[in-house]
Order: C-alpha cells, then sequence, then structure tokens
C-alpha cells in the first residue's frame, strides 16, 4: 500500500494505491476554479470562497473520480463522534461529528482540511470504510480509534483487517504548539515525549503523523497496514492549502474514500 499522484480531467490528487475493492484519494489545490487566495480546487463551503465556485469545484471532483450522488461530509467540529451513514440521499447531519463510516457500495465520503490531518480508513473484509477528520484536539481524543471501533460495532470490523491510510497535513517541521495543545496530548497519549521536540520554553513541535499512527496501532491496527504519506501542507503550499502558512485564508482540500 502507498500513494500515487494522479490527474484526471482538471483535478490532481495522491491516490492510494493497493486497495482492491476501494478508491481513497487525498485532493491537492490543482484544477478547480476558485480565484486566489482559494486557487483553485477548493472544496470547502465555509471557507469564505464563493459558494458557487465550491459548488463546481465540487463536481470537478466527482467527475474526475466517477462519483454518482455526491461526497457525503460532516460538519466538522475538533471532535471524537463518529456518524454512520446509513443511506447517500440523507441531509448533512446537524450536529458536529469527525468521521464519517458507511459501508454502502458506491457511496463516497470524505473530511475537508487544510493543515488538520485526514485519514481514510477501508476494511476489505466485511467491506466498510471511513473518513476521518483528526485536528490537534481531535486527535488528544483519539477520532481515529473511535472511527475503528464504530466500524466493528456497526459492521463486524476486525481492527486487524483494517488498511489507514494518512494524508497530507502540517508536518512535524512546521507544527509548533504550546501547552495549550501538549497539555491534553500529555493526558492522553503515551510516551508523549517521543512525538515532541522542544523549540523553546514552553514550546514544542509536535508530529500529528505519528500521533495518528499510535492512536490507530492502539486500536488494533497492524503497523503493515498504516500508510502515511508524509507531505507538508505548509511546506508545499503550491500543492496544498495551510491555513497556518496563509494566516488563515485557506481553501479546503478533502480527502474521499469510496466503497466500489
Amino acid at each position: 500500500m502507498g500513494f500515487t499522484y494522479r490527474e484526471a480531467g482538471s483535478a490532481g490528487f495522491h491516490a492510494v494505491s493497493g486497495w482492491d475493492g476501494a478508491t481513497g484519494v487525498f485532493t491537492t489545490r490543482k484544477g478547480g476554479v476558485s480565484p486566489a487566495p482559494f486557487d483553485s480546487l477548493n472544496l470547502g463551503a465555509g471557507s469564505g470562497d464563493d459558494p458557487g465556485n465550491v459548488t463546481r469545484n465540487r463536481r470537478i471532483l466527482e467527475g474526475a473520480l466517477g462519483i454518482n450522488g455526491g461526497i457525503k461530509t460532516v460538519s466538522q467540529v475538533h471532535g471524537s463522534d463518529v456518524y454512520v451513514m446509513t443511506d447517500p440521499d440523507d441531509t448533512r447531519p446537524i450536529e458536529g461529528y469527525d468521521a464519517v463510516i458507511t459501508n454502502i457500495a458506491g457511496a463516497a465520503v470524505g473530511v475537508l482540511t487544510a493543515d488538520c490531518v485526514p485519514i481514510l480508513l477501508y476494511d476489505p473484509i466485511a467491506r466498510a470504510v471511513a473518513a476521518v477528520h483528526a485536528g490537534w484536539a481531535g486527535t488528544v481524543k483519539n477520532i481515529a480509534a473511535h472511527a475503528v471501533e464504530r466500524m466493528s460495532r456497526e459492521y463486524g470490523t476486525q481492527p486487524s483487517d483494517v488498511l489507514a491510510a494518512v494524508g497530507p497535513s502540517i508536518g512535524p517541521c512546521c507544527y509548533e504548539v504550546d501547552e495549550k495543545v501538549i497539555g491534553p496530548l500529555r493526558e492522553s497519549i503515551g510516551g508523549w515525549g517521543t512525538l515532541t521536540s522542544p523549540t523553546g520554553p514552553g514550546h514544542w513541535r509536535l508530529d500529528l503523523w505519528e500521533t495518528n499512527r499510535r492512536v490507530l496501532a492502539g486500536a488494533g491496527v497492524l503497523p503493515d497496514n498504516i500508510s502515511v504519506l508524509g507531505l507538508c501542507t505548509a511546506c508545499n503550499p503550491e500543492q496544498f492549502f495551510s491555513h497556518r502558512q496563509s494566516g488563515g485564508r485557506a481553501g479546503r482540500m478533502m480527502g474521499v474514500v469510496r466503497l466500489d
């Protein structure tokens, strides 16, 4: 399992390879219609971009991926709740969630990010998928583990069968945090000190990729089944949107998974 950069139509994205029976992609900012600073494939309706541009960009992505019926997203709140999609025609849930799971063939689910960690999960045995949004708050609340656990409860997923892909986010090279983040991390994640490097009094750089890898492994996902793209959004502004790098004026990428 790994990643391959691909372009379809005008859209550019990193596709998860080796998932027989499911399609997983992490979009880039390439291939849409939005003007700066949202140029160009901005998929986030709440970003400040013209909503019409966002709608057109989503249609571009859906066309590139051959998705019918749209991509199911949730109202992300940096929490630990998981939404179970039982009908792709349902309206977007009003309550806040940070992961969405389904076992409906052909249905696509996704999460929006611009520095937070997008995680896609696929169970090829029980035939189920999940899209997870893991900012620092969701990470320390073990949102990825909650998604695995909910897949187990709803679909009979065995964690050892789960394949996990961790997409582009702000990397350990650029993600500097203070005690507001380190305090909850210290309380919830074992060995937190090995996930950070001090940069000055009360400040650390945090590795969200490795933190989420440990959360997934703690939920029973096999280490060999976890792949990390390892591309930093802040280091690659030509390819990705970054909330921190742009000073808060950024579009949104999407991590999307579909059970084929």
